[in-house]
């Protein structure tokens, strides 16, 4: 054992020299929808929702994103660094599982040594291990080698306790990444290897994973998003090349500009000592080779469809199966395979802490803004906080996903005009939907309930009065392309048929107008609505929208206290890049006793926004 922990040892801590940065990596992207997750649960059915509904691509990962965000943003609120240590941790122990898994099957200490630091150092984990959002790339092999861990101890020995225990891993392998689904390939090679006469062992486990397949499959949500569209044609042999090319090598589609020529010139000898390497164990037959090879297909295979969508993130796990490959190869054949070995380990380390790099600095403009932002609500407690000088980094990093809603008592936008130099991406959202509509802005300003912060620099700067003099005269005649009709400073968009402001609600008539200021070629119109549950004794109500004349869609209330939140594609035949009339038509409306008038719907939001493509 003193052998043991000593290999362990120098294994964990090149992890650690390697991978040092990403334990002060903070927050990113995706990392603010999750932090947010807590603000969507209010009774206990949303916190199984919350759990278990699915989410981006139909995913359902309750253990390594659900609750690992729920758990540590309650205890530690927006410090990445107890995200960082609880995913280092949980990887240093995958570095202890997958040493000890290759040395008792191979029986050799330097297989396990070798393999466990050739994973490591593989470039796919620089991702896993500096974004919190990838946790499921570190926490789903955790249960994977701990199952075939008891599968091992059962085909050597029989225990039925280590049998139990590898259907507990098994199972919590669902509740942290969908790919799960091809453990009963990975325990069946192994047995077929070793114990085939045990093969029938398998079976039921493929039986729960189908299952599982097929339930996810019935209860995802159609995808939209036309980069994870499958493709099952000839096309997943080109995409398996590509991705053999980026485990062995430095090749990412599209950044060859950053890679230098050395690291080109040791892939080729990398992918040509691999082949040759696997052909030899092939004809050798090589057991713990072949099964490290087949690990790679049968957990690559999953995402071999997504044929516009390759990325070195889905290579987290796989890699692993080269490297128990590459510690076998390079522990028995020490006079071939070793220099290959080191070669890759060393070429594709610098490549790994390269994305270490990027992903804390990316994280780091990040930081800055929500820190600033932070401060200036502090500073200005009640007023509204604008936006300026946002760059495309900043946006993407941080408020596309919505950090505002994790800043309480705070009403945070983009200023007007902040969204037109961002970047924009077809596939992730439109800026504009978090910018203030101008008549608020302005009315905002000249009220003394808003300033404006300039995020150009390092820090933010205050620079209302500036802002208020460049932009008032280009903002103040400037149609929103959404209206809250709970706000006075939207009024001048609305036409006939509007009662007077009440609180924080307005009535319709039967019949109500307003117009839209324009957003884009590809739009959806949206409307939220509600029907009191006092005095309305209607046995249903129709609402009815018209977009310039044209019909966009009709709701039905059948109940009193229902509400409307829903939105439709914006008809063909109008144009939403120019302003639009839009006609609600309420049936039956309400004749009020006494007062006269003729009440529709409280309504809420009205408003077209851009749609994703």
């Amino acid at each position: 054992m003193r052998w043991e922990l000593a290999a362990y040892a120098f294994v964990a801590a090149a992890c650690l020299g390697l991978y040092w940065p990403g334990l002060m990596v903070w927050f990113s992207a995706d990392d603010f929808a999750w932090l947010g997750l807590r603000l969507s649960i209010d009774s206990a059915a949303k916190f199984w929702s919350a759990l278990f509904e699915p989410r981006a691509q139909g995913t359902v990962r309750p253990l390594s994103e659900r609750i690992y965000f729920l758990t540590l943003e309650r205890l530690f609120g927006l410090d990445a660094l107890p995200f960082r240590i609880v995913a280092f941790a949980t990887h240093l122990g995958n570095l202890w599982m997958v040493m000890r898994l290759s040395q008792r099957v191979t029986g050799s200490l330097a297989a396990g040594a070798i393999a466990a630091l050739a994973w490591t150092a593989n470039s796919a984990l620089g991702q896993a291990m500096s974004w919190s959002s990838a946790y499921n790339q570190i926490l789903w092999p955790a249960f994977v080698l701990g199952g075939l861990h008891c599968r091992w101890t059962w085909l050597s020995n029989g225990s039925a306790r280590a049998r139990r225990w590898e259907w507990v891993f098994f199972l919590l392998g669902f509740g942290a990444l969908e790919m799960q689904v091809t453990y009963p390939l990975l325990a069946g090679l192994l047995t077929l290897l070793y114990r085939r006469e045990r093969w029938a062992s398998v079976v039921p486990m493929a039986a729960v994973a189908a299952a599982y397949a097929a339930i996810h499959r019935l209860t995802a949500k159609p995808q939209t998003n036309p980069l994870y569209v499958l493709h099952w044609d000839v096309g997943i042999f080109s995409t398996l090349s590509k991705y053999a090319r980026m485990v062995f090598g430095v090749w990412r589609p599209g950044q060859e500009a950053n890679v230098e020529a050395w690291q080109f010139q040791a892939e080729a000898v990398v992918i040509s000592a691999s082949v040759g390497a696997l052909a030899w164990a092939a004809w050798k037959r090589d057991k713990w080779v072949l099964f490290g090879a087949g690990w790679f297909l049968a957990t690559l295979l999953p995402v071999l469809p997504l044929r516009d969508k390759v990325s070195d993130y889905y290579l987290s796990v796989p890699s692993l199966g080269l490297a128990f490959a590459a510690g076998a190869l390079a522990a028995r054949y020490p006079w071939a395979a070793a220099a290959p070995v080191a070669l890759y380990i060393v070429s594709s380390a610098v490549l790994a802490r390269r994305t270490v790099d990027y992903n804390f600095e990316r994280a780091e403009t990040g930081r800055r803004l929500v820190q600033g932002v932070e401060a200036a609500v502090e500073r200005n407690p009640g007023k509204i906080i604008l936006l300026t000088g946002v760059g495309s980094d900043a946006y993407w990093t941080a408020v596309n996903d919505d950090f505002f809603r994790l800043i309480p008592n705070a009403g945070i936008y983009l200023a007007p005009g902040a969204d037109e130099n961002i970047q924009r991406s077809a596939d992730l959202g439109d800026p504009s939907r978090f910018v203030a509509a101008p008549g608020l802005a302005l009315t905002a300003l000249a009220e003394n309930r808003a300033v404006v912060y300039s995020a150009a620099g390092e820090k933010l700067v205050n620079v209302t009065e500036l802002w208020k003099t460049v932009s008032a005269k280009r903002w103040r005649n400037v149609l929103s392309p959404v209206v809250d009709l709970s706000k006075v400073e939207l009024e001048s968009q609305l036409g006939d048929g509007w009662h007077r402001l009440e609180g924080y609600f307005r009535w319709s008539s039967e019949r109500a107008a307003l117009r839209l200021g324009p957003v884009s070629s590809r739009a959806e119109f949206f409307v939220r609505a509600y029907r009191p549950p006092e005095g309305d004794s209607r046995p249903e109500v129709k609402l009815r929208a018209s977009l310039n004349g044209v019909f966009a869609g009709e709701w039905r209330l059948t109940t009193a206290g229902e509400e409307i939140n829903t939105a439709v594609p914006v008809p063909a035949a109008v144009d939403p890049s120019k302003p639009i009339d839009v006609e609600l038509a309420v049936d039956p409306p309400i004749a009020e006793i006494g007062g006269g008038r003729r009440l529709g719907l409280v309504f809420g939001t009205v408003g077209i926004r851009y749609l994703p493509h």
